[in-house]
């Protein structure tokens, strides 16, 4: 339980960082947000990663990055993250990000 919720704490810390950027940048245009498709290979000592590891990392960063261009959707990621955040009761029950697309084009978030 404590590496998932290491897992969650992390991924929730990154979309706050986002949208810290956001609101600090607001001239600045996000297009992408970019992640790990994968976990990344791993050792406690970072300097000490074998040259296959370090570009399975870059590899991994090549191939998220262009199916990141081919699809963004960073302006959804974040509305729906500053949502969660404010804690909008148009979100409660749990609702998915997927769900938020859907609610998103039927016109719910204007």
């Amino acid at each position: 339980m404590a590496f998932r919720y290491l897992e969650v704490s992390r991924f929730f810390g990154n979309m706050d960082g986002l949208l810290r950027a956001q609101f600090a940048y607001p001239g600045v245009t996000f297009r992408h947000t970019v992640a790990p498709s994968t976990r990344m290979p791993f050792n406690i000592h970072p300097l000490s990663l074998e040259l296959a590891d370090v570009d399975s990392i870059y590899n991994l960063g090549v191939t998220d990055a262009a199916a990141e261009v081919k699809a963004s959707a960073t302006e959804d990621i974040t509305h729906y993250y500053s949502l969660k955040k404010k804690r909008d009761s148009r979100l409660k029950g749990g609702v998915s990000f997927e769900k938020f697309l859907e609610m998103k084009q039927n016109g719910e978030f204007e």
